[in-house]
């Protein structure tokens, strides 16, 4: 086991959606009940901006030519480089009761958009879409529960995803060219006395890093499913995401939360809601920009 170390004790309500853009050189991540957007520096170990927006946001990505593809509220919204919102795409037929919640960008640009209910946590009307770059958005999953993680290998062959309350990482037959996807099956089924699997990466050898909600601790799996070792996040028992970082992309970064969710207290918990780092034998592969 590898313990990780707090860079950022932000105290985030519900830390989550870290993704390194090679845009600014700067990890961005998420406060979902916050309603911020955070900017990491690398380099300096150091926050380096905070920006706020008026609904929860579930997720960040960056954009090809600047800016960040948000999901905010029950919707995508596009950022300018300064965090002032551009454009809204609404998903079809998402019910204003819903937010989006955690969305990863394909090898071609695209965006993966995961949703799940805001009214009824856990019930099945949630989604996963995909946004093009020209801004059309599609349903490809229905009766989603709480859509998290999303990967792929690094062949592009397969995406990883998961909906947490099925306690299972699922893998799906990808086609890089037309964003299809097609074949779900389960990849990795967990039995909940270690945590729900939450946001996940894919490293540069095709292994699984998931975050395990309510379980102290980020899992690796190997391409073959087999479990590897682990990332500890002491005193913060809600890991809820993580991503590679750092210009070389060999820092493994963990978001967590603080506030009491689905029973997983924060209690006397020193490091909740912190953001995380830990050195780890792997590397990541190269961030996907957003094309729109």
């Amino acid at each position: 086991m590898i313990n990780a170390e707090v860079v950022h004790a932000a105290e985030a309500s519900l830390g989550e959606g870290c993704v390194w853009s090679p845009v600014e050189n700067l990890l961005i991540w998420v406060d979902i009940n916050g309603q911020a957007v955070h900017r990491f520096d690398h380099n300096t170990g150091q926050p380096v901006g905070l920006w706020r927006y008026p609904d929860t946001v579930g997720n960040a990505a960056p954009r090809a030519g600047g800016g960040l593809a948000l999901g905010l509220g029950p919707s995508v919204t596009l950022t300018d480089q300064v965090g002032a919102i551009e454009t809204v795409i609404e998903l079809p037929g998402e019910p204003e009761s819903n937010r989006t919640n955690d969305g990863a960008i394909d090898p071609r640009g695209r965006l993966f958009q995961g949703t799940m209910s805001n009214a009824e946590p856990g019930a099945p009307v949630a989604s996963l879409y995909r946004v093009d770059g020209d801004g059309a958005a599609r349903r490809v999953l229905s009766e989603v529960m709480i859509s998290n993680g999303i990967g792929w290998s690094p062949d592009q062959t397969t995406m990883y995803y998961i909906d947490t309350l099925t306690f299972r990482v699922d893998r799906f037959d990808y086609d890089p060219d037309s964003g299809e996807i097609e074949g779900r099956r389960p990849f990795v089924t967990f039995d909940g006395t270690a945590g729900a699997p939450d946001g996940m990466t894919v490293d540069a050898d095709g292994c699984l890093w998931v975050a395990m909600f309510g379980g102290y601790h980020v899992q690796r799996f190997s391409p073959d499913g087999d479990q590897l070792e682990a990332v500890i996040t002491p005193g913060s028992p809600q890991a809820t995401c993580c991503c590679f970082g750092g210009p070389d992309l060999d820092t493994l970064y963990i978001t967590t939360g603080r506030e009491p969710i689905a029973g997983v207290s924060t209690e006397g918990e020193p490091n909740a809601g912190a953001l995380f780092a830990a050195d780890v034998d792997a590397v990541g592969q190269p961030t996907n920009l957003f094309a729109g």
